[in-house]
């Protein structure tokens, strides 16, 4: 009975320790397992701080794999998509936040997504559920803001922009955007009070100098919105927007020499920046045309016809017309008044008549319209 006994305790004891091997096991682990998911996200960091985010997020994709509960690493995983610009798989992984973190900080980061991927209606949804939820944010609102602007509603975009102002009577970005909204509107007076409101108090950006040139040139003020255009240019020098700006107000003073040099800027630098083939013939034809008017016609012809080349146009093949009855190629121009009208048959009449009306082009008319 005794030798019983005894080996029910032996196997007894031989079980429990069995069984602490087990649990010691398994413990161990669970911590290799939390600390090498934990090594992945650190080597995530140490990549994100260096700017490396495709191999930081390697390393998150990793760590996501052994704890797919970490939220810190679907966060840290959506913010380095967006860094690389993979705003489609950002919001993925703040949609996995969402369901263990519904803070305003991730409805607002979906919202923004949405908002860059131009998801209009999914992004004024989240940004809404993040405004319920911390109603004092001025960058919610304003990213709001951005969604009606971009759907063309200026007057709801102006209501949000207000919202954030309301919040941070210095958000600058809220002011330069209402401002863009009332220029949109053409509600000129007040897009000028907030403007001149805004350098009087000693604030500086480009846009509003940008704003201000505009609202000049409407108002006929001409040489006053180059100078503004000018000041704008010389912080941002390869600015398209601004460097077209000062050009037209070139033209429109009649300084052709000066829009000539504006307008090979123009090209050099939209061929640095690698603008498209539509902009590239808009910009040597817009030179073209200012060689026209600077009496530069060899030089013209050569810009429109490189402008034609990349994309035909009714305008420039008119231009083109003008310069080659200047050169005395008489049947060339002809062939090109022809093309003009073929592809605008609109204007057809009115390219006729402006080389019949005009005294200096009487031989050339004479040639392609024998007898009229």
């Amino acid at each position: 009975m005794t030798l019983v006994v005894n080996r029910f305790y032996e196997i007894a004891f031989i079980s429990t320790e069995f069984m602490k091997k087990i649990l010691l096991l398994t413990l161990l682990s669970f911590s290799a397992f939390a600390q090498t998911a934990e090594s992945y996200s650190l080597k995530a960091k140490a990549h994100f701080e260096k700017g490396q985010f495709k191999e930081a997020i390697a390393a998150l994709t990793l760590a996501i794999k052994l704890n797919p509960k970490d939220v810190k690493a679907w966060r840290n995983r959506a913010a380095s998509y967006e860094k690389i610009e993979k705003f489609d798989l950002a919001v993925k992984d703040y949609l996995e936040v969402l369901k263990y973190d519904p803070s305003s900080e991730t409805l607002g980061n979906i919202g923004f997504d949405y908002l860059v991927l131009e998801k209009y209606d999914e992004a004024k949804k989240y940004l809404n559920q993040a405004i319920a939820l911390s109603p004092k944010n001025s960058n919610l609102r304003y990213n709001l803001g951005l969604c009606y602007q971009y759907e063309e509603n200026y007057a709801l975009a102006i209501t949000a922009y207000d919202e954030a102002l309301k919040i941070d009577p210095f958000q600058s970005s809220s002011v330069i955007s209402k401002t863009r909204c009332l220029l949109l509107l053409k509600q000129y007076d007040k897009a000028s009070a907030i403007v001149d409101s805004f350098f009087v108090s000693k604030r500086f950006d480009v846009e509003m100098l940008l704003f201000r040139g505009d609202i000049k040139l409407h108002n006929g003020a001409v040489e006053a919105a180059l100078n503004d255009f000018n000041r704008a240019i010389a912080i941002n020098p390869e600015d398209l927007l601004l460097l077209n700006r000062a050009a037209n107000c070139l033209e429109d003073l009649s300084l052709f020499d000066e829009e000539v040099a504006m307008r090979k800027r123009i090209v050099k630098v939209a061929e640095k920046q690698g603008e498209t083939k539509k902009y590239m013939s808009i910009s040597y034809g817009l030179l073209g045309f200012a060689l026209y008017n600077a009496f530069l016609w060899e030089e013209a012809l050569e810009n429109l016809s490189l402008s034609i080349s990349l994309e035909p146009s009714a305008t420039f093949y008119f231009y083109r017309t003008a310069v080659k009855a200047k050169l005395k190629d008489l049947s060339g121009a002809c062939e090109d008044l022809k093309k003009a009208q073929e592809l605008n048959p609109s204007e057809a009449e009115n390219y006729e008549s402006y080389f019949a009306e005009t005294a200096e082009f009487e031989e050339f008319y004479g040639v392609c319209f024998p007898g009229v």
